[in-house]
């Protein structure tokens, strides 16, 4: 059913692994699809309680596959699929934890900002390298990123695009806990099977009582904000010439 990912449930957990270890699991147009696809379908199965994002292969997410960046890419696809997952996100009402490993870049590390639970490797690389690509922030990480981490920390890293790790997410409250390399998943199946043994009708009201009562209008309103400079950036010569330097490994 999936080429991008993979979906495994298994007492009450939903597993969904990014699946393109040759790129390191960077996200391609398809790859946001079947992930939306599993989420909503996560969000309507009486037998998925919790809900697990992971990668394969030791790497969380490479972030956007540049090559739908380019002028012959998809672009109206990759807009349509940052906005529907990140709108998916915003809805969802069960709890998602994130088990990360390796990499997580651009939307990798962005997808902490939706996330109910973290934990990542301790030599894991974290980066939003917009500014570096020559984008526009995506996401909805231009307006939560400073809720999450301080205005201060959010223009750090939004405006340098370094790179930082699980030392410092720890300390902003970006994740739960740096574990072991290679035990984020153990982790997180951990911490999913303690939720299991809570009532799931209050779980889900304590998530929704936790979020402003315009949340998913304030996602989806920042990220089409988001979206539109993206677009006018990614059409520069400037950006394109960026987005080449990284694809031949200059960047």
């Amino acid at each position: 059913m999936y080429q991008d990912i993979e979906f495994n449930v298994e007492q009450r957990i939903a597993t969904i692994t990014f699946n393109r270890p040759e790129v390191f699991n960077a996200i391609r147009v398809q790859t946001y699809q079947e992930v939306i696809s599993a989420l909503k379908d996560c969000e309507q199965r009486d037998d998925v309680s919790v809900i697990i994002i992971t990668g394969a292969a030791g790497k969380f997410c490479a972030g956007n596959d540049l090559t739908d960046l380019l002028p012959e890419g998809d672009l109206a696809g990759v807009q349509q699929g940052v906005a529907g997952i990140f709108d998916t996100l915003a809805a969802m009402q069960k709890p998602l934890i994130l088990a990360q490993e390796g990499v997580a870049v651009g939307i990798g590390a962005n997808l902490l900002l939706h996330a109910d639970l973290a934990f990542a490797g301790r030599s894991i690389r974290y980066s939003l390298p917009f500014s570096k690509i020559g984008v526009a922030a995506e996401g909805g990480s231009s307006v939560l990123l400073k809720e999450m981490i301080g205005p201060k920390a959010a223009a750090d890293l939004l405006l340098t695009g370094r790179f930082f790790n699980a030392e410092e997410a720890e300390r902003w409250g970006f994740i739960n806990k740096a574990v072991d390399d290679g035990s984020a998943l153990e982790h997180a199946q951990k911490a999913a099977t303690e939720l299991l043994k809570n009532s799931q009708d209050a779980i889900r009201a304590i998530k929704q009582l936790g979020r402003r009562e315009d949340h998913r209008q304030r996602v989806n309103s920042a990220v089409k904000a988001e979206m539109e400079a993206f677009s006018q950036l990614l059409q520069t010569p400037e950006t394109q010439m960026r987005i080449q330097q990284v694809l031949k490994g200059k960047g």
